[in-house]
């Protein structure tokens, strides 16, 4: 604790033990609930790197998120005067050894060290990320329940590992532009291996697909590829929009053994009335890419089984049945509709409309 002048003149002190003796000095805080270095800015400008330490606790970035603990830390550079700051470094703590860190050389085998490569699961998708300039291949489960709340409740968005708000945008996209609805539904994303993908410079809007995929996966029951890894960042009209380092993500997945990577259309062309032609594939060094320029078109290349769809003047939407009229909506007698006071159901049955219950069938 102190003033500006007194923090000044500590760290001074030791920046000019430092040079003069040729020791590097260590000097290790706290950080705020906003994730920056606790006191006065001068200390960051003074010293030649600062390093963040995050791990420990599963740290969810919304409100109902998990408390779970991990034994991956990661050291990530928001300052560094003698490299890149991009660099990141992952290692896991190990209770055998005294609680020393142990540097992850694999990171990507350490992330799915876990997985069922042979078998196609419900609600479990690949993505590649980018941290920092390390590529890596994470695992991201989705579990979609009925929720026990009653009346107008939603249902609860709980999240471990990446952003809430973003969970919330990509359920937003599903309902909007394909009407996938999770209304009355209890939506759980999680990590596995304590990654967070909200804390690199990228924002985890790679692993929007993945996240995407997942949850439509655990929501109509249809398994996921187990040959498929996912990338793409997903757009407030529904479009697959592009990445960083593409090419070093693909590179990762092939290295990793999977024979098919879902990717965003690079170099979008359009047809005379502004649609595009549709997903490409292109075969290379043993690894299908499949190229889409919409959200719906890769939750199907990745899928068992594709969804049945409808098309519709906004864009093809998911295909439900129509409720059905019960004999007892009409009158026998003059055949008029029973008002919504005495049969509301049946009064519904004559439109157009989805209604999310639980009778609700998601294919014909």
């Amino acid at each position: 604790a102190g003033g500006i002048t007194q923090v000044r003149e500590c760290v001074g002190l030791f920046l000019r033990l430092a040079k003069s003796t040729g020791v590097p000095i260590i000097l290790v805080g706290h950080v705020t609930k906003s994730g920056d270095v606790a006191g006065p800015r001068t200390v960051e400008h003074m010293v030649d790197c600062v390093l963040y330490l995050e791990g420990g606790s599963l740290v969810g970035t919304g409100r109902g998120s998990g408390g779970g603990v991990s034994s991956l830390r990661i050291i990530r550079a928001a300052k560094n005067r003698f490299g890149s700051s991009e660099e990141v470094g992952v290692y896991e703590m190990e209770g055998r050894r005294g609680g020393r860190l142990v540097p992850v050389s694999d990171p990507s085998s350490f992330f799915l060290s876990t997985r069922l490569d042979d078998a196609d699961s419900e609600g479990c998708a690949i993505s590649v990320v980018l941290e920092g300039i390390r590529s890596m291949t994470v695992e991201v489960q989705a579990l979609v329940a009925w929720s026990a709340g009653s009346g107008a409740y939603g249902g609860r968005r709980i999240v471990d590992g990446i952003s809430a708000s973003r969970l919330l945008l990509i359920l937003a996209v599903l309902q909007k532009r394909y009407g996938i609805s999770f209304f009355k539904r209890d939506v759980y994303v999680n990590v596995v291996g304590g990654m967070n993908l909200g804390k690199g410079s990228k924002g985890g809007g790679g692993s929007d697909l993945a996240v995407a995929v997942a949850v439509v996966s655990s929501l109509t029951g249809i398994p996921i590829r187990s040959d498929t890894a996912f990338v793409g960042e997903c757009g407030l009209l529904g479009e697959l929009r592009p990445v960083h380092s593409l090419e070093k993500r693909i590179g990762e997945a092939r290295r990793m053994g999977f024979s098919r990577i879902v990717t965003p259309l690079s170099g979008r062309k359009k047809g005379s009335r502004g649609n595009s032609f549709g997903p490409r594939e292109v075969s290379a060094d043993g690894i299908k890419q499949i190229m889409c320029d919409n959200v719906l078109d890769a939750i199907n290349y990745g899928l068992v089984k594709k969804l049945p769809t409808v098309n519709t003047i906004s864009g093809p939407k998911l295909k439900r049945p129509k409720k059905t009229k019960s004999a007892s909506s009409y009158d026998d007698e003059n055949h008029v509709k029973l008002s919504m006071r005495e049969d509301p159901a049946a009064a519904m049955s004559e439109f157009d409309i989805i209604i999310d219950d639980e009778e609700d069938n998601f294919f014909e």
